[in-house]
């Protein structure tokens, strides 16, 4: 890693080094996440519900790795999943992968997780530098506002 004070965390099977002040300092940046950025009837769907919608480990993990749960990179729709409607999206934060894995973490009520290199991903609203990662999240939730899709 380049610049800063590097931690190590350990995410399932994975290891990562991170620059907590770094990715703190892109998120005082960013005036918004992607939800508000965007304004559609799926992400405002998804803001009305994003404080509830983060298990407790995984905002936990986002407070370690500098990373505002308000701002994320991007979230999208991915249509029906039952009576609910199936999200994706990432947080973007400083850091590389020491021992990267596949592997999902599930917190519990579909809650899933993971470390992914952001390089395939669309550059961020800010600028991050040259090791950049993202933390994946696939989430159910209903629909909850009177606006429909």
């Amino acid at each position: 890693m380049t610049n800063g004070m590097t931690e190590q965390i350990q995410v399932g099977d994975q290891i990562i080094n991170y620059d907590l002040e770094k990715t703190k300092t892109c998120y005082r940046a960013m005036e918004s996440g992607d939800a508000e950025r965007c304004g559609c009837s799926y992400c405002k769907n998804f803001a009305a519900q994003r404080t509830s919608l983060y298990p407790k480990d995984f905002r936990l993990l986002l407070d370690q790795l500098g990373i505002d749960p308000d701002k994320e990179g991007e979230v999208y729709e991915l249509g029906p999943d039952g009576s609910q409607r199936l999200y994706g999206g990432w947080f973007y934060f400083v850091g590389d992968l020491a021992a990267p894995s596949k592997r999902m973490v599930d917190s519990g009520s579909g809650f899933e997780y993971w470390i992914e290199d952001a390089k395939r991903l669309p550059a961020p609203v800010v600028d991050f530098g040259g090791n950049l990662l993202a933390v994946e999240f696939l989430a159910r939730l209903p629909w909850v506002i009177p606006e429909q899709p």
